[in-house]
């Protein structure tokens, strides 16, 4: 059975889109707040793995999406902290909330999203197994 094949634009276009018709929000510290740094560190994670594969197959892309969102993260937040509209305590709780989903969305996107990396390494071959089921 032949699967359908996936532009790799899909999922930049996606976000692009859904980035265009959002809206300005606040928020509080609660849980919603905290999950939506995390889902927001997750999805950024994701695409950035999703970039690396595509432009930089040299480098390892779990650690590029994962290390590339959470620093953005930590720095979008220590400039809201230096603005003054973040305490230092709702600022550390809103970057750790969004590295924690940076490393969800990395692992995630990593290993069950794009397909496995075969690729020559000086000791070996690192080979990965794709496989499906059906319900």
């Amino acid at each position: 059975m032949n699967t359908p094949k996936i532009s790799p634009r899909l999922p930049l276009a996606l976000l692009l889109g859904l980035g265009l018709f959002s809206a300005q929000v606040s928020a509080s510290n609660g849980f919603n707040s905290e999950a939506s740094h995390a889902a927001g560190g997750a999805v950024m994670a994701g695409a950035l793995v999703w970039a690396s594969d595509a432009w930089t197959p040299q480098y390892d892309r779990a650690w590029v999406g994962f290390s590339v969102s959470a620093a953005l993260g930590i720095l979008v937040q220590y400039h809201e902290y230096d603005k003054g509209t973040n305490t230092a305590s709702e600022a550390l709780l809103d970057a750790a909330s969004h590295t924690l989903g940076a490393a969800i969305g990395a692992y995630v996107t990593d290993g069950y999203l794009l397909s496995p990396v075969v690729k020559p390494e000086h000791g070996g071959s690192y080979v990965g197994v794709d496989f499906s089921f059906r319900f």
